[in-house]
């Protein structure tokens, strides 16, 4: 990335972890129009999706994000993510297969978990405990899939 885009890119992120979402919008935008690249795509789309709100305006920047990098399985993931808040989980299933079948994933686990919160509001909790033991053999101490799968388990005992 270009010195003055990551310098930009930085102030950005800074004016995030602040709250100040407007001044971190801007940067990250000045950033772009220096040096276009994935990583502050992703970065403005996980800004406009989990800090305002702006969901259409996430899903814009994932998309271009995803033009860039196609193969990218986290972004796959992070796309997934943006779709269960949209209310779409079926789209969201599709994107974590790809996720899954990339070979530039890093958080194949995460895929996992979340196609097993799908699963679960689909009231398929087999499904679910499936893609749980999964996503424990691929990352054994991802706390949050056990206690899922703990649950999952509790609630299966008592029906």
């Amino acid at each position: 990335m270009n010195a003055e885009a990551l310098e930009y890119y930085h102030t950005g992120l800074l004016h995030a972890s602040q709250s100040n979402y407007d001044a971190a919008e801007y940067f990250l935008l000045k950033s772009l129009e220096i040096d276009a690249v994935v990583g502050t795509w992703a970065t403005l789309g996980w800004l406009y999706a989990s800090r305002t709100g702006r969901y259409k305006d996430a899903l814009r920047v994932f998309k271009k994000a995803i033009r860039l990098a196609p193969q990218d399985g986290d972004l796959f993931n992070d796309f997934g993510a943006l779709l269960i808040k949209m209310g779409r989980p079926k789209m969201a299933m599709h994107w974590f297969n790809r996720a899954l079948r990339s070979k530039a994933c890093s958080r194949y686990h995460y895929a996992l978990y979340n196609m097993a919160l799908i699963y679960r509001s689909w009231n398929r909790p087999e499904r679910s405990r499936r893609y749980l033991h999964l996503c424990l053999r691929k990352k054994p101490d991802f706390e949050m899939a056990r206690e899922l799968l703990g649950q999952i388990e509790k609630d299966f005992q008592s029906a």
